[in-house]
């Protein structure tokens, strides 16, 4: 196996890793954009290795199955900015759609290219490409690739960098965009070095495979990237609430009736045992107490003087610890109890356990083991 093929391997096989990870445990509407951003991501890789005039001429139809999926990168890494940004693109409607219309051309249009495997037309054309001479439309298409994703990127790099109102974004997803937008970059100038020379495939052809290892690499490592994120901020892509920069910006401080009943009524929903669904979040929470969310943020925190998710941290703490007090603890994990009460990750429970408690759980546990000692006990407020 060459260096190309383990590089190309390697990274398809984490992102498909990271897909199904995507997938399955971070099962939300707002990740899909990411999810399919991975799988386009990580079929391109795979097939870098297949560019070469005997793959290209034995197997037509990697030509419209894999080439154009380069116009897919930038618009679904604008859309996760947008999702992360509290403004999720609707795909159902036509206006969206647009932003699928080049890969939707170019595989109609590669399509008719493999189609003429049966004239002389197409081996020619990939003898061509591969000579270093390819069809003029071949480098338009190539070139329209790279402008279209540089424009998906920028807007993505504004979107992240942007500033934003402290209740719609918390510093772990600004932190997390702001990476992951950056990170395409070079990965982005490697491509258009390969798709805009002619020369380059050409080389590879006679068996110089530097430039596309060196683009195999960098998305591989951009692929490590959506993997390191993911291990430092677990909650962004699961849905786990994260803390705003400061409380009861925008409110007046005078409670309303409608405030106070729209408070109860989330009351009420998170009493019934929702909060100890992982994946609940605003808009979900919302739409079960039947108010626009935006309202429902503002009952909230006028009434009980925090946000939405203070409110699911402070249901769950409480459940952890009425069911430690029961002796839940003497035949489970603290992490397991912890996942019971709703908690996504460990890392979000121990910072909510500790700003809640003053103690670790680990500590919690240990006294609450000690005979005579006074047991712990949440602060007031």
């Amino acid at each position: 196996m060459s260096g190309l093929e383990l590089v190309a391997s390697v990274g398809a096989l984490q992102g498909t890793l990271l897909f199904l990870l995507v997938g399955l445990r971070y099962r939300r509407v707002e990740n899909l954009p990411l999810a399919a951003l991975l799988v386009v991501y990580s079929a391109r890789l795979a097939t870098i290795p297949l560019w070469n005039p005997g793959s290209m001429q034995a197997h037509p139809w990697l030509l419209p199955l894999t080439t154009p999926l380069p116009f897919l990168f930038g618009p679904l890494l604008w859309a996760y900015a947008r999702a992360l940004r509290g403004t999720p693109l609707p795909w159902r409607s036509p206006r969206a759609l647009l932003h699928l219309a080049p890969y939707v051309v170019d595989v109609t249009y590669t399509s008719l290219l493999a189609l003429e495997i049966a004239t002389p037309d197409y081996p020619a054309m990939i003898a061509a490409i591969f000579a270093g001479a390819p069809p003029r439309q071949l480098l338009i298409r190539n070139a329209a690739k790279v402008v279209l994703n540089a424009v998906y990127v920028v807007l993505a790099i504004r979107l992240a960098f942007r500033s934003a109102p402290a209740t719609r974004t918390t510093s772990h997803q600004r932190l997390w965009l702001r990476w992951l937008v950056t990170a395409p970059l070079v990965s982005l100038v490697l491509f258009a070095g390969v798709a805009l020379r002619p020369s380059a495939t050409a080389r590879l052809a006679g068996g110089e495979a530097g430039p596309f290892v060196s683009l195999a690499v960098a998305m591989a490592v951009l692929i490590y990237v959506f993997s390191f994120l993911m291990l430092v901020a677990p909650e962004v892509p699961s849905g786990e609430p994260g803390r705003p920069d400061r409380r009861g910006a925008g409110h007046s401080g005078v409670i309303t009736d409608e405030e106070r009943r729209i408070a109860a009524r989330a009351d009420s929903y998170l009493a019934s045992g929702a909060f100890r669904d992982p994946d609940l979040t605003l808009d979900r929470m919302a739409a079960a107490v039947g108010v626009h969310p935006n309202r429902l943020s503002r009952a909230v925190n006028a009434v009980h003087g925090t946000h939405v998710p203070g409110l699911l941290h402070r249901y769950r703490i409480d459940y952890f610890l009425a069911r430690s007090r029961e002796g839940a603890l003497t035949d489970r994990t603290v992490l397991d109890l912890a996942f019971d009460a709703g908690f996504s990750s460990k890392s979000t429970f121990n910072r909510v356990f500790k700003e809640s408690m003053g103690i670790s759980p680990t500590d919690f546990r240990s006294r609450l083991t000690r005979p005579g000692e006074r047991r712990p006990s949440p602060p007031d407020g």
